[in-house]
Protein backbone atom coordinates (compact mmCIF):
# COMPACT_ATOMS: atom_id res chain seq x y z
CA UNK A 1 0.00 0.00 0.00
CA UNK A 2 1.36 3.39 -0.30
CA UNK A 3 2.48 5.20 1.71
CA UNK A 4 0.44 8.92 2.55
CA UNK A 5 1.75 11.84 -0.12
CA UNK A 6 3.46 14.49 2.46
CA UNK A 7 3.70 17.67 0.70
CA UNK A 8 5.03 21.21 1.62
CA UNK A 9 1.99 23.43 0.73
CA UNK A 10 -1.32 23.03 1.08
CA UNK A 11 -2.44 21.83 -2.55
CA UNK A 12 -1.00 20.18 -5.28
CA UNK A 13 0.09 22.89 -8.22
CA UNK A 14 -0.99 21.30 -11.17
CA UNK A 15 -3.31 18.41 -12.14
CA UNK A 16 -4.13 16.84 -15.58
CA UNK A 17 -7.59 18.05 -16.46
CA UNK A 18 -9.38 15.59 -18.89
CA UNK A 19 -11.76 17.46 -21.47
CA UNK A 20 -14.51 15.56 -22.59
CA UNK A 21 -16.09 17.88 -24.64
CA UNK A 22 -16.52 15.96 -27.23
CA UNK A 23 -17.48 12.83 -25.79
CA UNK A 24 -20.93 11.39 -26.22
CA UNK A 25 -23.32 12.79 -23.30
CA UNK A 26 -23.27 10.98 -20.56
CA UNK A 27 -26.21 8.99 -19.10
CA UNK A 28 -25.46 7.51 -15.85
CA UNK A 29 -27.13 5.80 -12.99
CA UNK A 30 -26.73 5.63 -8.92
CA UNK A 31 -26.22 1.90 -8.19
CA UNK A 32 -26.88 2.00 -4.15
CA UNK A 33 -25.08 -1.30 -2.55
CA UNK A 34 -28.29 -2.63 -1.30
CA UNK A 35 -28.96 -3.03 -5.28
CA UNK A 36 -25.49 -5.34 -5.41
CA UNK A 37 -25.38 -7.56 -2.94
CA UNK A 38 -26.29 -11.08 -4.55
CA UNK A 39 -24.41 -11.85 -8.56
CA UNK A 40 -28.03 -12.14 -9.45
CA UNK A 41 -28.99 -8.29 -8.15
CA UNK A 42 -25.58 -7.46 -10.26
CA UNK A 43 -27.01 -8.93 -12.91
CA UNK A 44 -30.33 -7.12 -13.22
CA UNK A 45 -28.37 -3.75 -12.84
CA UNK A 46 -26.08 -3.93 -16.24
CA UNK A 47 -28.71 -5.79 -17.93
CA UNK A 48 -31.08 -3.21 -16.80
CA UNK A 49 -28.53 0.13 -17.75
CA UNK A 50 -27.57 -1.87 -21.09
CA UNK A 51 -31.13 -2.79 -22.38
CA UNK A 52 -31.55 1.06 -21.82
CA UNK A 53 -28.27 2.58 -22.96
CA UNK A 54 -26.69 3.89 -19.81
CA UNK A 55 -23.27 4.92 -20.69
CA UNK A 56 -22.28 4.93 -17.16
CA UNK A 57 -22.65 3.36 -13.28
CA UNK A 58 -21.64 4.98 -10.41
CA UNK A 59 -21.99 2.34 -7.85
CA UNK A 60 -21.51 1.86 -4.25
CA UNK A 61 -18.75 0.00 -2.96
CA UNK A 62 -17.89 2.15 0.05
CA UNK A 63 -21.25 2.38 2.16
CA UNK A 64 -20.52 3.28 6.05
CA UNK A 65 -17.20 2.55 6.91
CA UNK A 66 -17.15 -1.03 5.09
CA UNK A 67 -16.02 -2.45 1.69
CA UNK A 68 -18.25 -4.14 -1.08
CA UNK A 69 -15.14 -5.68 -3.07
CA UNK A 70 -11.83 -7.54 -1.64
CA UNK A 71 -10.26 -4.85 0.90
CA UNK A 72 -7.30 -5.71 3.01
CA UNK A 73 -7.93 -1.81 4.77
CA UNK A 74 -11.77 -1.84 5.97
CA UNK A 75 -13.93 -4.61 6.85
CA UNK A 76 -16.32 -6.18 4.34
CA UNK A 77 -19.97 -5.26 4.68
CA UNK A 78 -22.32 -6.94 6.76
CA UNK A 79 -25.10 -6.89 4.06
CA UNK A 80 -22.92 -9.58 1.68
CA UNK A 81 -23.20 -12.25 5.03
CA UNK A 82 -20.84 -14.94 4.53
CA UNK A 83 -20.37 -15.53 0.50
CA UNK A 84 -17.03 -15.07 -1.28
CA UNK A 85 -18.56 -12.87 -3.61
CA UNK A 86 -17.30 -9.62 -4.65
CA UNK A 87 -19.48 -7.44 -5.81
CA UNK A 88 -16.78 -4.80 -7.34
CA UNK A 89 -15.32 -6.98 -9.62
CA UNK A 90 -18.50 -8.99 -11.38
CA UNK A 91 -20.11 -5.66 -12.11
CA UNK A 92 -17.11 -4.23 -13.76
CA UNK A 93 -16.63 -8.40 -15.75
CA UNK A 94 -20.54 -7.63 -17.07
CA UNK A 95 -20.45 -3.85 -17.35
CA UNK A 96 -17.26 -3.88 -19.32
CA UNK A 97 -18.56 -6.53 -21.69
CA UNK A 98 -21.32 -4.66 -22.97
CA UNK A 99 -19.20 -1.51 -22.99
CA UNK A 100 -20.48 0.69 -19.71
CA UNK A 101 -18.34 2.65 -17.58
CA UNK A 102 -18.10 1.71 -13.92
CA UNK A 103 -17.29 4.45 -11.02
CA UNK A 104 -16.43 3.50 -7.68
CA UNK A 105 -18.75 5.39 -5.44
CA UNK A 106 -17.41 6.01 -1.77
CA UNK A 107 -18.92 7.53 0.46
CA UNK A 108 -16.08 9.69 1.98
CA UNK A 109 -16.43 11.15 5.65
CA UNK A 110 -19.20 9.69 6.30
CA UNK A 111 -18.70 6.86 8.03
CA UNK A 112 -21.74 5.41 10.12
CA UNK A 113 -25.76 5.74 10.31
CA UNK A 114 -26.77 3.32 12.76
CA UNK A 115 -28.15 4.04 16.25
CA UNK A 116 -26.16 1.96 17.53
CA UNK A 117 -22.19 1.34 17.21
CA UNK A 118 -20.53 -1.04 14.73
CA UNK A 119 -20.18 -4.37 15.89
CA UNK A 120 -17.13 -5.35 14.29
CA UNK A 121 -14.21 -4.32 15.98
CA UNK A 122 -12.16 -3.30 13.35
CA UNK A 123 -14.74 -1.15 12.14
CA UNK A 124 -13.25 3.23 11.50
CA UNK A 125 -15.04 4.56 14.15
CA UNK A 126 -14.24 1.97 16.96
CA UNK A 127 -10.57 1.61 15.88
CA UNK A 128 -10.23 5.38 15.72
CA UNK A 129 -12.96 7.62 17.87
CA UNK A 130 -10.32 10.73 17.98
CA UNK A 131 -10.76 10.62 14.30
CA UNK A 132 -14.88 11.65 14.41
CA UNK A 133 -15.87 14.74 14.08
CA UNK A 134 -16.90 16.79 16.44
CA UNK A 135 -19.60 20.16 16.71
CA UNK A 136 -19.33 23.35 18.01
CA UNK A 137 -20.78 22.00 21.80
CA UNK A 138 -18.08 19.41 22.14
CA UNK A 139 -19.85 17.05 21.33
CA UNK A 140 -18.56 14.29 19.49
CA UNK A 141 -20.36 12.31 16.88
CA UNK A 142 -20.22 8.84 18.83
CA UNK A 143 -21.72 10.78 21.93
CA UNK A 144 -24.93 11.65 19.68
CA UNK A 145 -24.88 8.34 18.44
CA UNK A 146 -28.52 7.50 19.15
CA UNK A 147 -30.18 10.17 17.17
CA UNK A 148 -28.79 9.53 14.17
CA UNK A 149 -31.68 9.73 11.38
CA UNK A 150 -33.52 12.06 13.71
CA UNK A 151 -33.51 15.98 13.18
CA UNK A 152 -30.86 16.28 10.33
CA UNK A 153 -28.43 14.47 12.14
CA UNK A 154 -27.28 11.97 9.49
CA UNK A 155 -24.70 10.02 11.31
CA UNK A 156 -20.56 9.88 12.30
CA UNK A 157 -18.36 11.69 10.04
CA UNK A 158 -14.57 11.53 10.48
CA UNK A 159 -13.02 14.54 10.16
CA UNK A 160 -11.25 16.17 7.44
CA UNK A 161 -8.92 17.91 9.05
CA UNK A 162 -7.10 14.40 10.73
CA UNK A 163 -3.81 13.38 9.22
CA UNK A 164 -4.92 9.89 9.67
CA UNK A 165 -8.57 10.52 7.96
CA UNK A 166 -6.82 11.61 5.12
CA UNK A 167 -3.93 8.71 5.02
CA UNK A 168 -6.80 6.04 5.49
CA UNK A 169 -9.01 7.53 2.97
CA UNK A 170 -6.19 7.32 0.34
CA UNK A 171 -5.36 4.08 0.88
CA UNK A 172 -8.70 3.43 0.30
CA UNK A 173 -8.44 4.84 -3.08
CA UNK A 174 -5.04 3.55 -3.59
CA UNK A 175 -6.80 0.07 -3.18
CA UNK A 176 -9.40 0.13 -5.47
CA UNK A 177 -7.84 1.92 -7.93
CA UNK A 178 -4.28 -0.18 -7.73
CA UNK A 179 -6.73 -3.92 -7.70
CA UNK A 180 -9.51 -3.08 -10.26
CA UNK A 181 -10.26 -1.87 -13.45
CA UNK A 182 -12.54 0.85 -12.61
CA UNK A 183 -13.93 4.00 -15.04
CA UNK A 184 -13.70 6.27 -12.24
CA UNK A 185 -13.58 7.09 -8.46
CA UNK A 186 -16.72 8.73 -7.36
CA UNK A 187 -16.76 10.53 -4.23
CA UNK A 188 -19.45 11.23 -1.89
CA UNK A 189 -20.36 13.26 1.46
CA UNK A 190 -17.26 14.67 0.90
CA UNK A 191 -18.01 17.62 2.80
CA UNK A 192 -18.96 18.34 6.48
CA UNK A 193 -22.31 17.68 8.40
CA UNK A 194 -22.95 21.19 8.59
CA UNK A 195 -21.74 24.55 9.64
CA UNK A 196 -21.21 23.56 13.21
CA UNK A 197 -18.95 21.05 12.68
CA UNK A 198 -14.99 20.85 12.39
CA UNK A 199 -14.37 20.84 16.25
CA UNK A 200 -11.97 17.63 16.37
CA UNK A 201 -8.96 18.68 18.51
CA UNK A 202 -7.25 18.20 15.50
CA UNK A 203 -8.85 20.49 13.57
CA UNK A 204 -8.65 22.98 16.31
CA UNK A 205 -5.07 22.34 17.37
CA UNK A 206 -4.00 23.12 13.78
CA UNK A 207 -5.62 26.67 13.50
CA UNK A 208 -4.53 27.41 17.03
CA UNK A 209 -0.88 27.14 16.15
CA UNK A 210 -1.50 29.29 12.85
CA UNK A 211 -3.66 31.82 14.30
CA UNK A 212 -3.22 31.92 18.42
CA UNK A 213 -6.89 31.51 18.42
CA UNK A 214 -9.01 28.73 19.89
CA UNK A 215 -12.15 27.97 16.86
CA UNK A 216 -14.30 26.79 19.26
CA UNK A 217 -14.46 30.30 20.86
CA UNK A 218 -15.33 31.83 17.83
CA UNK A 219 -18.92 29.92 18.86
CA UNK A 220 -18.80 29.66 22.43
CA UNK A 221 -17.43 33.41 23.03
CA UNK A 222 -14.88 32.31 26.01
CA UNK A 223 -11.37 32.60 25.92
CA UNK A 224 -9.55 36.01 27.26
CA UNK A 225 -8.50 36.74 24.30
CA UNK A 226 -12.06 37.04 22.77
CA UNK A 227 -12.85 40.37 25.14
CA UNK A 228 -10.56 41.92 23.46
CA UNK A 229 -10.97 41.68 20.16
CA UNK A 230 -13.32 44.18 18.00
CA UNK A 231 -16.39 42.84 15.67
CA UNK A 232 -14.22 43.21 12.84
CA UNK A 233 -11.44 41.36 14.31
CA UNK A 234 -13.77 38.78 15.30
CA UNK A 235 -15.34 38.48 11.86
CA UNK A 236 -11.95 38.41 10.55
CA UNK A 237 -10.82 34.77 12.76
CA UNK A 238 -14.43 33.60 11.57
CA UNK A 239 -13.92 34.26 7.63
CA UNK A 240 -10.16 32.41 8.91
CA UNK A 241 -11.83 29.36 10.70
CA UNK A 242 -14.52 29.02 7.47
CA UNK A 243 -11.39 29.29 4.72
CA UNK A 244 -9.73 26.59 7.13
CA UNK A 245 -12.66 24.08 6.85
CA UNK A 246 -13.42 24.52 3.16
CA UNK A 247 -9.33 23.55 2.40
CA UNK A 248 -9.44 20.73 4.78
CA UNK A 249 -12.34 19.39 2.39
CA UNK A 250 -10.09 20.15 -0.88
CA UNK A 251 -6.87 19.32 0.41
CA UNK A 252 -8.23 15.56 0.62
CA UNK A 253 -10.08 16.02 -2.46
CA UNK A 254 -6.60 17.43 -4.27
CA UNK A 255 -4.92 14.58 -2.95
CA UNK A 256 -7.19 11.88 -4.22
CA UNK A 257 -6.84 12.70 -7.62
CA UNK A 258 -2.98 13.08 -7.23
CA UNK A 259 -3.27 9.75 -6.25
CA UNK A 260 -4.84 8.18 -8.87
CA UNK A 261 -3.66 10.17 -12.03
CA UNK A 262 -0.16 9.00 -10.95
CA UNK A 263 -1.18 5.82 -11.29
CA UNK A 264 -3.96 5.28 -13.51
CA UNK A 265 -4.34 8.71 -15.32
CA UNK A 266 -7.29 7.38 -17.57
CA UNK A 267 -9.62 6.64 -13.85
CA UNK A 268 -11.48 9.63 -13.13
CA UNK A 269 -12.82 11.53 -10.53
CA UNK A 270 -15.63 12.92 -9.99
CA UNK A 271 -17.76 13.71 -6.74
CA UNK A 272 -21.39 14.16 -6.22
CA UNK A 273 -22.56 17.79 -4.37
CA UNK A 274 -24.60 19.98 -2.99
CA UNK A 275 -26.50 21.50 -5.99
CA UNK A 276 -26.16 25.03 -4.42
CA UNK A 277 -22.51 26.17 -4.96
CA UNK A 278 -23.24 29.29 -2.47
CA UNK A 279 -24.57 26.90 0.36
CA UNK A 280 -21.97 24.28 -0.93
CA UNK A 281 -19.65 26.51 0.11
CA UNK A 282 -20.29 28.64 2.98
CA UNK A 283 -22.40 25.72 4.46
CA UNK A 284 -20.81 22.77 3.78
CA UNK A 285 -17.28 23.84 3.17
CA UNK A 286 -17.31 21.74 -0.16
CA UNK A 287 -16.38 24.29 -2.80
CA UNK A 288 -16.60 22.42 -5.81
CA UNK A 289 -16.50 24.94 -8.20
CA UNK A 290 -13.04 25.77 -6.96
CA UNK A 291 -12.23 21.97 -7.50
CA UNK A 292 -12.79 22.18 -11.38
CA UNK A 293 -11.28 25.26 -11.92
CA UNK A 294 -7.97 23.82 -9.98
CA UNK A 295 -8.60 20.55 -11.67
CA UNK A 296 -8.82 18.63 -8.64
CA UNK A 297 -11.90 16.31 -10.30
CA UNK A 298 -12.48 15.90 -13.67
CA UNK A 299 -16.48 16.80 -13.14
CA UNK A 300 -19.00 17.47 -10.64
CA UNK A 301 -22.66 16.09 -10.35
CA UNK A 302 -24.80 18.34 -8.84
CA UNK A 303 -27.70 16.62 -6.72
CA UNK A 304 -30.38 18.62 -8.37
CA UNK A 305 -33.12 16.32 -6.97
CA UNK A 306 -35.83 19.22 -6.18
CA UNK A 307 -39.47 18.59 -6.30
CA UNK A 308 -40.82 21.66 -7.85
CA UNK A 309 -39.35 23.00 -11.33
CA UNK A 310 -38.81 26.53 -10.26
CA UNK A 311 -36.32 25.26 -7.38
CA UNK A 312 -34.35 22.98 -10.02
CA UNK A 313 -34.25 25.65 -12.35
CA UNK A 314 -32.97 28.08 -9.33
CA UNK A 315 -30.28 25.43 -8.75
CA UNK A 316 -29.34 25.53 -12.49
CA UNK A 317 -29.58 29.53 -12.65
CA UNK A 318 -27.00 28.99 -9.75
CA UNK A 319 -24.54 26.83 -11.31
CA UNK A 320 -24.04 29.08 -14.51
CA UNK A 321 -23.84 31.83 -12.44
CA UNK A 322 -20.64 30.27 -11.24
CA UNK A 323 -18.90 30.75 -14.97
CA UNK A 324 -17.99 27.40 -15.42
CA UNK A 325 -18.10 24.52 -18.44
CA UNK A 326 -20.97 22.37 -18.63
CA UNK A 327 -19.21 19.86 -20.18
CA UNK A 328 -18.10 18.66 -17.15
CA UNK A 329 -21.11 19.04 -15.06
CA UNK A 330 -23.43 16.52 -15.18
CA UNK A 331 -26.84 17.19 -13.62
CA UNK A 332 -28.37 14.68 -10.51
CA UNK A 333 -31.44 14.07 -10.92
CA UNK A 334 -33.99 12.50 -8.89
CA UNK A 335 -36.47 9.56 -8.76
CA UNK A 336 -37.64 8.55 -5.57
CA UNK A 337 -39.12 11.88 -4.51
CA UNK A 338 -41.22 12.79 -7.55
CA UNK A 339 -43.25 11.28 -9.91
CA UNK A 340 -41.73 9.84 -13.47
CA UNK A 341 -43.36 12.73 -15.31
CA UNK A 342 -41.93 15.05 -13.26
CA UNK A 343 -38.53 13.37 -12.96
CA UNK A 344 -38.71 13.21 -17.27
CA UNK A 345 -39.49 17.39 -17.21
CA UNK A 346 -36.64 17.66 -15.15
CA UNK A 347 -33.75 15.86 -17.59
CA UNK A 348 -35.69 17.97 -19.79
CA UNK A 349 -34.71 21.57 -17.96
CA UNK A 350 -31.46 20.40 -17.22
CA UNK A 351 -30.76 19.45 -21.42
CA UNK A 352 -32.35 22.75 -22.55
CA UNK A 353 -30.15 24.53 -19.81
CA UNK A 354 -27.39 23.16 -21.52
CA UNK A 355 -26.19 20.10 -19.27
CA UNK A 356 -26.28 17.22 -21.66
CA UNK A 357 -25.02 14.97 -18.89
CA UNK A 358 -27.39 13.54 -16.63
CA UNK A 359 -27.12 11.16 -14.04
CA UNK A 360 -29.92 9.65 -11.98
CA UNK A 361 -30.54 8.56 -8.50
CA UNK A 362 -31.74 5.33 -8.35
CA UNK A 363 -31.56 2.09 -9.86
CA UNK A 364 -33.70 1.29 -6.58
CA UNK A 365 -37.02 2.90 -7.91
CA UNK A 366 -36.79 0.12 -10.81
CA UNK A 367 -36.68 -2.55 -8.56
CA UNK A 368 -39.60 -0.78 -6.59
CA UNK A 369 -41.82 0.09 -9.56
CA UNK A 370 -39.84 -1.09 -13.16
CA UNK A 371 -42.52 0.84 -15.26
CA UNK A 372 -41.43 3.96 -13.76
CA UNK A 373 -38.48 4.75 -16.06
CA UNK A 374 -40.67 4.11 -19.52
CA UNK A 375 -41.41 7.86 -18.97
CA UNK A 376 -38.06 8.96 -18.24
CA UNK A 377 -36.17 7.15 -20.79
CA UNK A 378 -38.17 9.32 -23.88
CA UNK A 379 -36.63 12.20 -22.13
CA UNK A 380 -33.85 11.39 -22.77
CA UNK A 381 -34.32 10.77 -26.35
Amino acid sequence: MKRFYQWAGIFPALFIFLSFAEAAPVKGIWVVRTSITTPQKVARVVDFAYRNGYTDIFVQVRGRGDALYSSEIVPRSPLLGTQSFDPLATILAQAHQRGIRVHAWINVFLAWSARSMPSNPNHVVNLHPDWVEINGKGQSDLDRIEGNGRNGQEGVYLSPFHDGVKEHLINIVDEIVSRYDVDGIHLDYVRFHDRDYGYNRSGRKKFLIQYSVDPITLGNASGSYWYRMGEAEKEKYWERWNEARRNAVSEIVALIQHQIKAQKPDVMLTAAVKPNPNQARTRYYQDWSAWLRRGYVDAVVPMNYSKEGRDFDNNIYLIKAEGLESYNIYMGVATYNQHSTAAADKVTRAQRAGYKDIVVFSFDTYEKNPAYFDILHRAFK
